[in-house]
């Protein structure tokens, strides 16, 4: 039998602006799991680092920070790359491919030679830097544009980012419950990091292919006119940093999708510490990650959330309670019951950030196409690609810097309170701080209560001409 593919092209314009396509949903969460778990392995690089590797948390951080400067130079190239491709299986679906590559080189990362000190920092870095700098920049890179090129309508974008969030929240969380116990059993022995990233990775590149073999792009050549959220036009260089340069809101989201990422992997990095040093059960990070699964329900109202109180307050919403819940993580000490608490919370309020930004970035290349005349979807994405790409390497590179200057000594039995005051701050405090400024930031994106006026303006242009 031949395959069954999506071909959204016909269906979305001819059906229910507000119905998605059969099996969208499954095959659009293929790859995004593929690509969440990815990311659940790859916040345990610094511990990896430091207790596996043998560097110290000092250089292991510094060498993760410096990673995420080539990281800032693929982003803004990988975004024109995109604008500018043309192909006959779309703009955005060829760079799919790029999650092969990436647990390719995730499994050589966990499987680092023994080189002495210098080989092996060599040797993380140049396999971060193609994991992120590359792999991920590419997937991300492409994400929104692919989105917008095979689904219309906000209402439908929200039920597929809502329904895709929920099950991909799940199996990641289902992955943060299985990684803390192949850790303690297989992470000790040798080659056991490479048999966890094998388990994890082999399967996940297979299945991470699905969102390009079954869903296509629409094609803009055959369809309807009324189709106003795809073009064609080749964009300049000079053209695309013009429309960036106008572009208010990608900015503003720029610093939220920064700083939601920074907590939740500096959360995600830390945890680890905290729950061997502060807890003293590296085990019991099983039961944090079990809250993951309780976590994405929430993400089920934000359909019903943009027809009532609006997107944007959804997520604000969601930050109060994470700022709320890192409060109490700093309180909690050794009660694994109130970090739960805690931790559900702040999984939460970060989520609504992360998993929903595909939305703003959308009203972002509207918002660009009737300001400036000229739709730019990669070179405005890449700048959301990019600050999710640095919060998370500033979580690991700041923890190593952080816990470096505070005496944190890897592999030792107990360690300093300097070093378990930094470890306490870093899983709680900061990151409330961090969730406040992200509120802070996001009032001055009004952009969502424009939409309406917005589109209708696109639309008479097109019927103008």
């Amino acid at each position: 039998m031949g395959k069954t593919v999506i071909n959204t092209t016909n269906k979305v314009i001819k059906e229910n602006n507000n119905k998605v396509p059969r099996g969208y949903i499954p095959a659009w969460t293929t790859r995004t799991v593929a690509l969440a778990i990815n990311f659940v392995l790859m916040m345990q690089i610094t511990y990896y680092g430091t207790e596996v590797a043998g560097l110290s948390a000092g250089l292991i951080g510094t060498v993760l920070l410096v990673s995420k400067i080539f990281d800032g130079v693929t982003d803004l190239a990988v975004g024109f790359i995109i604008d500018r491709t043309r192909t006959r299986f779309g703009k955005a679906r060829p760079y799919e491919l790029f999650i092969v590559p990436l647990w390719i080189f995730t499994i050589m990362l966990f499987s680092t030679p023994n080189w002495g000190t210098a080989g092996k920092a060599a040797y993380i870095f140049t396999l971060y830097s193609l994991i992120n700098g590359v792999c991920a920049t590419f997937l991300n890179g492409s994400e929104a544009v692919y989105m917008g090129r095979s689904l219309k309508g906000d209402v439908q974008r929200a039920k597929v980012l809502s329904i895709s969030g929920l099950a991909t929240m799940i199996l990641s969380a289902a992955s943060s419950i299985a990684l803390p116990i192949l850790m303690n059993s297989w992470g000790v022995q040798p080659g056991g990091w490479t048999k966890i990233a094998l388990v994890f990775g082999v399967p996940l590149m297979i299945i991470g292919l699905g969102r390009m073999y079954f869903i296509k792009e629409i094609d803009v050549e055959q369809a309807s006119s009324n189709v106003s959220n795809v073009s064609n036009e080749k964009i300049s260089l000079k053209e695309a940093i013009k429309a960036l340069a106008h572009n208010k809101y990608v900015f503003i989201l720029g610093g939220a999708v920064l700083l939601a990422n920074l907590v939740t992997n500096m959360s995600g990095v830390v945890g680890t510490y905290y729950f061997t040093y502060i807890v003293g059960d590296l085990s019991m990070l099983s039961i944090v990650g079990m809250v993951g699964l309780i976590a994405p329900v929430i993400l089920l109202l934000f359909p019903l959330a943009m027809r009532t109180i609006g997107a944007m307050n959804f997520v604000r919403i969601g930050l109060v309670g994470a700022v709320i819940g890192n409060v109490i993580k700093f309180f909690a000490g050794a009660n694994v019951g109130l970090v739960v608490v805690g931790q559900l919370l702040s999984g939460i309020g970060s989520s609504t950030v992360t998993m929903m930004i595909g939305i703003f970035i959308m009203q972002c290349m509207d918002f660009g196409e009737w300001k400036t005349g000229k739709r730019v979807e990669g070179t405005l994405n890449s700048v959301t690609s990019f600050a999710s790409k640095v919060g998370s390497g500033l979580a690991s590179a700041s923890i190593g810097i952080i816990m470096g200057l505070a005496g944190y000594v890897g592999k030792a039995e107990v360690q300093s309170a300097s070093a378990n005051t930094a470890i306490i701050w870093t899983f709680s405090l900061i990151p409330a701080i961090l969730c406040a400024a992200m509120l802070i930031i996001l009032h001055f994106y009004d952009l969502d209560k424009k939409m309406s006026q917005i589109h209708e303006e696109i639309k008479a242009r097109k019927a103008s001409k």
